[in-house]
């Protein structure tokens, strides 16, 4: 519809238009959001909207930090909150500080730490439930990666209660839900969110969520020392994550690094690699087979024939 000529007919429609396709098609890949981002943030300069620009560098700067570029979200971040301070609008500071923080907190987590506080005190004072729950998890994923999982846990239930609020049950919040549990030793209660997170992301078509929910159960499964399933299901993770253009963030980085290392110390380089290029190639039926044990060859633990 953007492609229209009418389409244009009212400019400041067109630009915010631009802004949310730019969120939303992050869905098809990051590079197509990053055209798009690009676009409302040049489309809001020529208007001289200076709301609509805070709101196009904000979106803009968060999915630099999905594409792996975080010096550039930084700059443009840093845009958006120096244009939204002087403004006294609390829900348009704590979207302006949204993508910034995330970037901050690669090179500064103790400032991101300052910064999520404020931007959560925002939303507190405006009653702003939407971005209350993605600065919440935001929070949490800080949490996780200083190895912090009570404060982890704080934040990602506080993240699940403000879309509770709203009617909206984000696969991100659980997935990430699902690492407090997995490094709590709950297995069993880590299992399930991923699994759930799995369900929603394959009918939502969100490639990103369907990596990180598979790598959750990848990591599990090794944890349980089935090792051949584990590395299927690393190739099939890295397989989702792959049809998105981002690269990994951390912590599942991370975790990814120690888990694939758990297994190539246990099986031979040669089945590792064997069974991870048949995640790579499996169909998304015949993926969801292996991850929700219905593949006879994965339906159940097979720890001493899995070690050959």
């Amino acid at each position: 519809m953007l492609e229209r000529p009418e389409a244009r007919t009212d400019p400041a429609l067109f630009g915010e238009a631009v802004r949310v396709t730019a969120i939303l098609s992050r869905v098809s890949g990051i590079a197509s959001a990053l055209r798009y981002g690009e676009q409302a943030v040049e489309l809001a300069r020529q208007l001289d909207d200076s709301e609509l620009l805070i709101e196009a560098l904000a979106v803009l700067s968060s999915l630099c930090y999905f594409a792996g570029q975080a010096e550039r979200g930084l700059r443009l971040g840093q845009e958006a909150v120096e244009r939204a301070r002087p403004l006294g609008d609390d829900i348009l500071l704590a979207e302006a500080m949204s993508g910034y923080m995330m970037c901050v907190d690669l090179v500064d987590p103790v400032q991101a730490g300052k910064l999520f506080d404020e931007a959560i005190a925002c939303t507190e004072r405006s009653g702003d439930q939407l971005f209350a729950g993605a600065l919440h998890n935001n929070a949490g994923v800080q949490a996780l990666r200083a190895g912090d999982i009570p404060a982890a846990r704080v934040h990602l239930e506080a993240a699940a209660r403000a879309e509770q609020a709203i009617g909206e049950h984000s696969s991100p919040v659980a997935i990430n839900l699902g690492w407090v549990r997995r490094q709590d030793g709950d297995a069993d209660g880590a299992r399930s969110i991923f699994e759930d997170a799995l369900r929603t992301s394959r009918r939502s078509g969100e490639h990103f969520d369907i990596a990180y929910a598979v790598l959750g159960l990848a990591c599990l499964a090794a944890d349980a020392s089935e090792w051949s399933r584990a590395c299927v299901l690393h190739g099939i993770a890295q397989a989702a994550l792959d049809r998105t253009g981002e690269p990994w963030q951390e912590p599942e980085a991370g975790y990814r690094g120690e888990s694939l290392a758990q297994i190539r110390a246990q099986i031979s380089a040669e089945q590792s690699e064997r069974d991870y290029a048949r995640g790579l190639a499996l169909s998304s039926d015949r993926m969801a087979e292996v991850a929700f044990r219905k593949d006879p060859q994965y339906s159940a633990s097979a720890r001493s024939d899995e070690t050959g």
